[in-house]
């Protein structure tokens, strides 16, 4: 829209300098003296010269970094006391000893703040300590996008891991999820629907993929 403005301010001066020039010709008559206005016009940029610069070229301003930061730079980091996690087993997509979950971030602050990346999941045990399970973060079901969360607003990520015989010594075991936003900071108790009751520790994770955090639900369980 800017743009469409300075246009239509060049493309006016030209328009005045034109009715200069002809109540000049009007005046003297066919000399052939050049009027005080043709200067002028021949220092008035053309339309496609007008055309061809950028709002920051014909206004003179400094074509650099914006001061004005975008909407997701402009949020305050979501933290883990911010959100609450529900993370929601897929039956559908249940395949051999692969398993699925949909986690849903919700802004429970009051306030906007900004998530990105992917969140951390991490297998609690009875005792409340972190169950170590060989974890990879995926760029599914894309890459990362810059959400700013609205109160009560939501984001989404799907998980995925195979289960593995919890008699097993070297079956990762535990009785709840917690989640986070950034790796080694604080974690949240997820609520679990679908998953095992949490008194029978029932939940094995072998190992665990996380996929990356999106505006919407669209696709995110669908690899």
């Amino acid at each position: 829209m800017t743009g469409f403005n300075k246009r239509w301010v060049v493309n006016g001066g030209k328009a005045a300098v034109v009715l200069a020039v002809l109540a000049g010709l009007s005046a003297c008559g066919a000399s052939s003296e050049p009027t005080a206005a043709e200067p002028t016009q021949a220092a008035a940029p053309s339309e496609s010269a007008a055309q061809s610069q950028s709002p920051a070229e014909s206004t003179g301003e400094s074509t650099g970094e914006s001061s004005a930061p975008d909407s997701a730079a402009g949020a305050p980091d979501c933290t883990a006391g911010d959100i609450e996690a529900t993370l929601t087993e897929q039956p559908q997509r249940r395949e051999g000893d692969t398993r699925m979950a949909l986690l849903h971030l919700k802004n429970v602050s009051g306030h906007v703040c900004h998530v990105d990346g992917s969140p951390v999941i991490a297998l609690v045990n009875a005792a409340d300590e972190t169950v170590d399970v060989p974890t990879k973060d995926v760029p599914q079901p894309g890459d990362a996008l810059p959400i700013d969360l609205n109160p009560d607003g939501g984001a989404f990520a799907g998980i995925k891991w195979t289960i593995c015989g919890k008699d097993s010594s070297d079956c990762p075991t535990g009785n709840t999820i917690k989640v986070g936003l950034e790796k080694g900071g604080p974690l949240v108790p997820a609520t679990l629907e679908g998953f095992p009751d949490p008194e029978r520790s029932g939940i094995t994770v072998k190992s665990l993929q996380v996929g990356t955090i999106q505006p919407s639900n669209q696709g995110v369980v669908a690899w």
